[in-house]
């Protein structure tokens, strides 16, 4: 194979021709050591977003971005629910408050995530307003995750190589295969993936991309462009498992007899309200969100499989599910782990 060069990947890009996963996983681990011209990382981006990314494109990125990360140890068989973020909705933290129900009900998890990029409060400002210490090292996560069956990895902590890219990106303006490679780079490497996506042309390219991995659960797309799964109308799944993707359609409205609601019912805003809004829906109370936070903890479940009928229909899965994420609500067993975690995490700090 000839030598892989920025000019010899660039030249081929402009001639209209993708990267192998090879020349892909190539030039995000140059520019994760810090040795690339920034004129050429960014020609690179820009051409081969133009270009429309593949799944090679995509699986060497982020197979080099992990190798760059700080690992993340965590017993057993862990899952992560992750959305790519950029759906301009500007939503309460749904992923985030799916995350601590599926871990109550006993979905071991390991949320990847960061600040926010495109919205007033991403996950790491959300769990910070709640109290989560953001500053834990990678073994105090690692020993609070395994005290309490849930961890948070911050990306910043994980990934000290991004910031060879955080400025390149910023220059460059548009978006590039790095705006979908958080939740493909969770340096737990976890098991099982529920995954919201925002553009509905990469979520089969993302679902691929874990079916590759050997990695089993779902990427969905609302019928809006949220990347939650919502009660809005039907929901674009792609499943992926045993290395093959399989696409479906599911309706919450129909399949779970849920009320259908309007993106409005899922606004936020800054963190200290998301944190509030959080802790009313684990306390239980009546927020307009409830069912779609509710839909998201379900996700999460499902994506795990250990409490669902694994041969069952896509629907039959999500309705005994969505009954295990609103009893873990209802019994207060979500802001008992929420006060937990928080305590365990501010302990091991201190």
């Amino acid at each position: 194979m000839a030598e892989i060069t920025w000019k010899s990947i660039l030249t081929k890009l402009v001639g209209g021709d993708h990267l192998s996963a090879e020349e892909s996983e190539w030039f995000v681990d140059d520019l994760m050591n810090g040795n690339a011209n920034p004129a050429a990382v960014g020609a690179v981006l820009a051409t081969q977003q133009q270009l429309g990314l593949t799944p090679d494109e995509v699986r060497g990125a982020a197979k080099a971005m992990v190798a760059h990360a700080i690992p993340l140890h965590i017993e057993g068989e862990t899952t992560d629910i992750v959305g790519t973020g950029g759906d301009g909705a500007s939503t309460v933290n749904l992923s985030s408050m799916g995350a601590i129900v599926a871990a109550a009900a006993g979905v071991k998890i390991v949320k990847h995530g960061n600040r926010a990029a495109s919205s007033k409060c991403g996950t790491a400002d959300c769990f910070e307003a709640l109290g989560l210490p953001l500053d834990l090292t990678p073994e105090q996560v690692a020993e609070v995750g395994n005290e309490c069956g849930i961890a948070f990895a911050f990306a910043r902590t994980f990934h000290p190589a991004m910031r060879f890219v955080g400025p390149i990106r910023a220059a460059l303006g548009v978006p590039c295969v790095f705006n979908v490679l958080g939740p493909l780079t969770n340096p737990a490497s976890p098991k099982h993936m529920a995954v919201g996506c925002a553009n509905r042309k990469m979520s089969p390219i993302m679902a691929a991309v874990y079916a590759a991995n050997g990695q089993t659960g779902m990427v969905y797309t609302s019928s809006e462009g949220l990347d939650e799964m919502a009660p809005t109308g039907p929901v674009s799944i792609w499943e992926f498992k045993d290395g093959k993707v399989v696409e479906n359609e599911f309706d919450p409205t129909v399949e779970l007899g849920l009320a259908k609601i309007n993106v409005s019912d899922l606004k936020g805003g800054e963190p200290e309200l998301n944190a509030r809004l959080a802790r009313d829906f684990f306390a239980g109370k009546d927020v307009p969100f409830r069912t779609t936070a509710l839909l998201n903890a379900a996700s999460a479940i499902v994506a795990d499989g250990h409490q669902v009928p694994a041969d069952a229909s896509l629907a039959e899965r999500f309705k005994a599910a969505y009954a295990i994420a609103e009893q873990t609500v209802d019994s207060g067993k979500a802001t008992a782990l929420l006060d937990k975690w928080i305590a365990t995490a501010q302990a091991a700090k201190a």
